[in-house]
């Protein structure tokens, strides 16, 4: 077993989720290899086209920050989404997995940040998930899919989260959203930094000294000027525009 497999912190997640793509198609490796020295959540989700048909195999890290089986997993069907994971995230990361299952590109990898309910902790924690479909023994992809997906706490990542912003085309990213920064005003980039962070409109007020009020509505317009749909986008604008 490569030892490349155990630094999550120096190798991005999404080059080490293609070595590990190849390694299971060509079976150099078996899932449960990876999964035993992987510091993060692996699973395989199974798919019927675009439609998921649960589980099939989630490491040991991942099972205890759940603090279940894979079986109660199964079992819970479509409450697996609502019991670990916030509805407003859930429903776009659906449609955003869905979409990438339906272009049958193994070639390509999809990444998003969401919030989790891990066991035994009272608030939800941000993790940094990538999935990449995962090839059969014939090399091919047909209508009964595996997804292979890596899950990893963002607290903790140390360096990680700059090489998170390359391995998302942080320059193209950049490229494209660069309209939206020059339209925020110095105020409103603050704002945008300790939103980033969690931090409440009565925090930011407090932070930043000015009413909750005024903090309200640098919000509104800062949502108005970016077009934000979820939590998500902003931290992903608000780190690759080092507002964080």
């Amino acid at each position: 077993m490569s030892s490349h497999y155990l630094k999550l912190d120096k190798i991005s997640i999404q080059r080490q989720l293609h070595s590990i793509e190849s390694d299971l198609s060509s079976f150099l490796y078996d899932i449960n290899d990876i999964g035993e020295v992987m510091p993060a959540s692996v699973m395989i989700h199974n798919f019927k086209r675009e439609e998921p048909r649960g589980i099939s195999y989630m490491n040991e890290w991942g099972r205890m920050n759940l603090g279940t089986t894979l079986e109660e997993l199964n079992n819970l069907g479509e409450e697996y989404l609502t019991k670990y994971f916030l509805a407003e995230e859930t429903e776009t990361i659906v449609l955003q997995v869905a979409k990438y299952c339906a272009e049958r590109d193994f070639t390509k990898h999809c990444s998003f940040f969401q919030r989790v309910k891990v066991y035994g902790e009272k608030d939800y924690l941000w993790f940094y998930s990538s999935c990449k479909l995962l090839r059969n023994r014939n090399k091919q992809i047909d209508d009964n899919i595996q997804l292979i997906m890596v899950s990893c706490p963002v607290q903790g990542m140390g360096n990680m989260v700059n090489k998170v912003n390359k391995t998302l085309g942080e320059s193209l990213y950049i490229k494209d959203n660069y309209k939206k920064f020059v339209l925020l005003s110095k105020r409103e980039k603050e704002i945008i930094g300790l939103m980033a962070y969690g931090k409440t409109s009565k925090e930011i007020a407090e932070v930043l000294f000015l009413s909750t009020h005024t903090v309200q509505t640098h919000r509104k317009n800062i949502l108005k000027k970016t077009e934000f749909t979820s939590f998500a986008e902003l931290l992903k604008f608000a780190m690759a525009f080092e507002l964080i």
